[in-house]
């Protein structure tokens, strides 16, 4: 009740403000009258000649931007067009229409433009966007790689994206579901080419109209698109070399017309690099001290390919339908060698030697129907889509593990070989519809329902070797396990304008129901709650000053995996299992903002969780085994500042700085795993570009990162450095890159963990060092609309 009287009494205030007039219009080429989109539609104020706000055009080079009672010019810039300057507009105390023509300018890219469009970090609205192409990023790197290089992110011991302390994200593919997380996501990620990303949306706060899953807010990967009508493509081929070779290949194929968009590629990557993982776990008991020092290589070799396909037509001016799909297939041939020595009161005493052989074959399938209606005034707009994926992965690892006395070298028991099988098969089908409906100049609403229905079997079979050679199935360890769920959920946004405030508030309903039985086991385990996510956010133009405070709720359910009763076999020493009981975390982000002159941003963040979900190290001192395990400990929270800012320090050198610095606390309550520790978090990362003569420019990234203490875990540093130099031919059809990433082979996980009487070390350095010839030949000129894909979201999210 005080929440909802105190967003009526804003929204009352906004009336006090000055009243607004609405300027619309349309942007296009002045070469052959083409509609322009996404170009920058910005308004000054004519006396400070100060920044006010901006816009920027849709698909069909539309813009509609409300503006004050007072004297105020408009500018429209975009990349490869010379800017625009409106003349001083005075009278605004009814709506206007401004139509203007941009002409071509091949020396665009290397102007410096007032809203820093070429900036490599950019802010709209809620989301900061990261420019992957100008950095330097993706170039020699897979799409996994090429995230571990955003500001504040890492990648953890398991390889999992971390953004913020956290890795409860939701990672989206062009505005839409990456459909996986965990190992599955993982996979997905490596057979995307980072020289096909062209910026990263880091959307750390998001409203009522997402998905409510990702505690830690929403990365969207934005690839390439074509940049011509008519028949247009690229091509692509890369070759690098670290420890062993990389190669990726690529072709995409767009066909667009005024009424039809069409896209077809296709993409192929050959990959084979090395994890080196150490792990010295340290028990302490009052009769004996024991230490296990574990060395494992895991070298995967892996082939990647994908086809898609999407077309869409515009029936007339307001309704456009469509259709795309997608299918990748991803092989993984693995090996894993590893040698774990056993000393007690500082004596080595034993030692084995562990050989894993893992195939790996998983297909991804999507698709989705779409309908989109726009009115002529874009007052309101529908969106319909239905989506469908598969998701199938079949895995048949041997493992065998060898014991010796470390003073004989000789045999001390049997060799013990375990054959581990996991055939999953996930069938989700979602259908939703958004509305959005603009009352008036002040007020505009938008709502919208999505019901998403997931079938997944997991099948985990353990066999084990006997005496006589022969593999027998290991009841107590496989489990067969087949998961139902529905999500009906429904949201909605209002929004007031009113001079330079803007002001939303939107509150989203989840309603899921789930199914989880164990065939093996014959135990179900079921459920069925109604969570709501409220959100809010109020920001504000002050001539040079920009200003917005949000707040939304956020959910991670487990994965689905993690509720099921399985029991991974690692090696002799680690396992892991599944937990059912896992519920789910909720968190409360808020986040202040503040940017000037539309080129420095500082950030104030907090983030409190409940029913903190956190992996918990269980050593037994009989079987010397050691598992892992997820369950709800209790809450946690962090609370951080960062700092974001360009600096041309010359025409041709162009300087961005990201810093960050938090403050984390995990508090468990759980029988037998209680603490309550807390550190401090800061990372930095600097780079560089350089435009230089001739066609050749030149990137230089460097970062530095270190996790302070979080439960019970403390973490290193990590740091490192990149060089890329690039040149372009043939008019900039052909662009040739050559880079070379983490030079001091820095780059690397370390954490310690201290649970009672163990303590575990962790070192993950991943293969470094990597040197990258890419090439990519364009062909084609001007814009092009996009072809949807599906859209799954968070019930995706959790395979």
């Amino acid at each position: 009740m005080k929440t909802t009287i105190a967003i009526l009494l804003l929204f009352n205030m906004s009336l006090l403000f000055a009243q607004n007039s609405k300027l619309t219009g349309t942007i296009v080429s002045k070469n052959n009258k083409e509609k322009i989109a996404f170009a920058t539609v910005a308004i000054f104020d004519a006396t400070t000649k100060s920044f006010v706000k901006s816009t920027a055009t849709d698909e069909k080079g539309y813009y509609e931007i409300q503006v004050a009672t007072v004297a105020f010019y408009v500018q429209i810039e975009i990349l490869g067009y010379k800017t625009v300057q409106s003349k001083t507009i005075t009278n605004t105390k009814t709506d206007l229409n401004l139509n203007f023509e941009l002409e071509e300018d091949a020396l665009a890219l290397n102007e410096v433009v007032v809203m820093q469009s070429k900036s490599l970090i950019k802010l709209s609205r809620d989301k900061m966007i990261v420019d992957i192409v100008k950095a330097g990023f993706g170039t020699g790197n897979d799409g996994l790689e090429t995230l571990s290089k955003l500001p504040g992110v890492q990648l953890d011991k398991d390889e999992n994206v971390v953004f913020r302390g956290s890795n409860n994200l939701q990672i989206m593919i062009d505005g839409k579901s990456s459909l996986l997380t965990g190992e599955e996501l993982k996979q997905y990620l490596k057979t995307l080419d980072g020289a096909n990303i062209k910026a990263v949306e880091i959307i750390a706060n998001p409203s009522a109209k997402y998905d409510a899953a990702g505690s830690a807010g929403i990365f969207n990967i934005v690839l390439k698109k074509s940049a011509a009508t008519g028949l247009t493509g690229n091509l692509r081929t890369s070759v690098g070399f670290a420890e062993f070779i990389k190669n990726y290949n690529g072709f995409n194929l767009y066909n667009n017309t005024e009424k039809w968009n069409l896209k077809f590629g296709l993409n192929y990557g050959y990959n084979e690099s090395v994890n080196r993982r150490t792990i010295d776990q340290t028990v302490v008991t009052p009769d004996i001290t024991t230490l296990l020092k574990q060395k494992n290589d895991w070298l995967p070799a892996t082939n990647n390919y994908s086809g898609n396909f999407g077309a869409s037509h515009q029936l007339n001016k307001n309704i456009t339908v469509g259709a795309s799909t997608n299918y990748s297939i991803y092989k993984s041939d693995e090996k894993t060698n590893g040698r774990t020595e056993e000393s007690d009161d500082n004596v080595y005493k034993r030692f084995t030697i562990l050989d894993t052989q893992d195939d790996i074959a998983n297909t991804t399938l999507t698709g989705t129907v779409f309908y989109n209606f726009s009115s002529d005034s874009l007052d309101t707009k529908i969106d319909a889509q239905l989506n469908y994926a598969n998701y199938q992965n079949s895995s048949d690892r041997l493992t065998s593990n060898t014991y010796f006395n470390a003073n004989t070298n000789e045999m001390y028991r049997d060799i013990e070989a375990v054959k581990y099988q996991n055939p999953t098969n996930f069938n989700i089908i979602s259908a939703k519809i958004d509305f959005e409906k603009k009352v008036n100049n002040t007020f505009n609403f938008e709502t919208g329902t999505k019901l998403s229905y997931v079938n997944n079997d997991y099948t985990i079979v353990l066999q084990d070797r006997d005496a006589q050679g022969n593999y027998t199935l290991n009841t107590n360890r496989s489990n067969h396990l087949v998961y139902k769920e529905s999500i009906l959920s429904g949201y909605g946004i209002t929004n007031f304008t009113k001079g330079k405030f803007d002001i939303q508030a939107g509150l989203r309903g989840e309603y899921i129901n789930y199914n989880a039985t164990s065939l093996t086991s014959n135990s179900t385990n079921k459920d069925n709650y109604l969570s709501l996510f409220p959100s809010f956010s109020i920001n504000t133009n002050l001539e040079n000053n920009q200003f917005k405070l949000s707040y939304s709720r956020r959910i991670q359910r487990p994965r689905y995996l993690y509720l099921n009763p399985y029991y991974e076999y690692i090696d002799t020493y680690n396992v892991s299992v599944g937990n059912p009981e896992l519920t789910p975390q909720f968190t409360d982000a808020f986040e202040l903002v503040w940017i000037k002159k539309q080129k420095t941003s500082v950030s104030f963040f907090a983030n409190f969780s409940k029913n903190e979900m956190y992996q918990i190290i269980d050593y037994d001192k009989e079987t010397k085994i050691t598992t892992l395990f997820y369950d709800n400990i209790g809450k946690s929270k962090s609370i951080g500042l960062s700092f974001n800012t360009s600096y041309l320090l010359k025409k041709w050198w162009d300087l961005q700085l990201n810093t960050e610095v938090s403050y984390g606390q995990a508090t468990s309550d759980l029988e037998g795993y209680k603490f309550n520790n807390s550190g401090i978090s800061y990372s930095g990362a600097l780079n560089q570009s350089f435009t230089l003569a001739k066609d050749w420019s030149a990137a230089w990234n460097s970062f530095y990162s270190k996790n302070g203490d979080y439960g019970n875990t403390s973490f290193k540093p990590s740091y490192d450095m990149s060089f890329s130099m690039r040149k372009d031919f043939f008019d900039k059809k052909l662009r040739m890159n050559l880079s070379v990433q983490n030079v001091l082979r820095k780059s690397q996980w370390i954490q310690s963990t201290q649970q009672d009487n163990v303590t575990t070390n962790w070192l993950n350095r991943w293969e470094t060092r990597k040197i990258t010839l890419s090439l990519t030949y364009n062909f084609g000129t001007a814009k092009k609309k996009e072809v949807k894909d599906a859209d799954l979201n968070e019930e995706q999210n959790r395979l």
